[in-house]
């Protein structure tokens, strides 16, 4: 692949994430890629992405490249705090443990109103999907302890690939690939 210029584009951008949907890899019978970006998505009869509902402001998703010459890798991370420590969180997590052995697939809707697709690329699929690397809480000690009673969660991959954004088309497919909370 050759240097292409790239021109900024002279508009707002607005940091941070709005929602994410969560399904297992397994779920994806095929996700098509087009001009790089996910143009179409195909579920397994019944599956679907689901949607899960992080504190707002606690949605990050970042991707950290390393490597030199023709090796680079890309570290894909999504953060997120869940509030209120109690049985639905307890499944949430449990689920995500259940999982991760096999990897997960996400997409995450910017700020910007952009969608990515992360733990999925055109050449691995999604065999390299996401995995849950930390599962933390903490009760807090006084009732002014901002992290008291919430839950941390990172699901992370690696892969040689960047996070996909979505084309207009693959919106409008992914609508019907996903339930909303």
């Amino acid at each position: 692949m050759a240097i292409a210029t790239f021109a900024r584009t002279c508009a707002k951008n607005v940091a941070g994430n709005s929602q994410i949907w969560i399904t297992e890899a397994s779920n994806i019978a095929s996700i098509t890629i087009t001009s790089g970006e996910a143009a179409a998505f195909t579920m397994d009869t019944g599956k679907k992405f689901l949607e899960h509902q992080p504190e707002i402001d606690s949605l990050i998703r970042t991707q950290e490249g390393a490597g030199i010459g023709t090796n680079i890798a890309y570290t894909h991370k999504v953060d997120m705090k869940f509030a209120k420590l109690a049985t639905g969180v307890n499944t949430m997590r449990d689920a995500l443990a259940d999982a991760s052995p096999c990897g997960m697939v996400a997409v995450i809707k910017d700020g910007n109103g952009t969608y990515w697709l992360v733990g999925w690329n055109a050449t691995d699929l999604g065999n390299r999907g996401l995995e849950l690397s930390q599962d933390n809480d903490t009760s807090g000690g006084a009732l002014t302890d901002e992290e008291g009673g919430v839950n941390s969660i990172v699901l992370q991959t690696v892969s040689g690939y960047l996070d996909i954004p979505l084309s207009t088309a693959g919106v409008t497919s992914f609508g019907s690939a996903k339930t909303d909370a």
